[in-house]
């Protein structure tokens, strides 16, 4: 992986997509869809300078996580996978809220789409907390936006406040 982190947060540095997160992307997605997916990583890497990052909590790789860009206005695209051995410590929660300032101070974006499977909670649960929300449609799997109010008189963009 590169050296220099390109994303960072209190516990979580993203470096950009590399062929020796193979391994990662395995676990993640399973062998055949994982290589798919890190080959799609890599090539719009290469593109665009936009794709999810590996990231690394503890020196050790985590998860594949950061934005796709949206075509046709939608935005950029959120998401996030971690291993099931880091659940329940906040990482995703952090890595969003992170990832949304980046993306807003880097990328210059005011909208984000994400789409999660109805069942999975959990990640619905950290989109809204980050000022997400669903669309009305009851799409599977669930579509969730998020717009970002244009700066207040200082410049500075403002989010929707966090539930706890």
């Amino acid at each position: 992986m590169t050296t220099t982190p390109l994303f960072r947060s209190a516990r979580l540095t993203g470096h950009a997509p590399d062929r020796r997160a193979a391994p990662l992307y395995a676990d993640l997605f399973g062998a055949a869809r994982g290589s798919d997916r890190l080959a799609a990583d890599l090539l719009d890497w290469s593109r665009h300078g936009v794709a999810p990052w590996t990231l690394f909590h503890a020196g050790r790789a985590v998860g594949v996580a950061g934005f796709r860009i949206g075509f046709g206005g939608e935005g950029l695209e959120l998401s996030f996978h971690f291993l099931p051995d880091v659940a329940g410590q906040g990482l995703a929660s952090e890595f969003v809220q992170a990832a949304l300032d980046h993306a807003i101070t880097t990328f210059r974006e005011d909208h984000f789409h994400a789409e999660v499977a109805p069942d999975n909670a959990i990640s619905i649960r950290v989109l809204e907390k980050a000022g997400f929300r669903p669309e009305p449609d009851g799409a599977d799997p669930v579509r969730m936006r998020l717009v970002i109010r244009r700066p207040d008189r200082a410049g500075a963009p403002t989010r929707p406040a966090l539930s706890a």
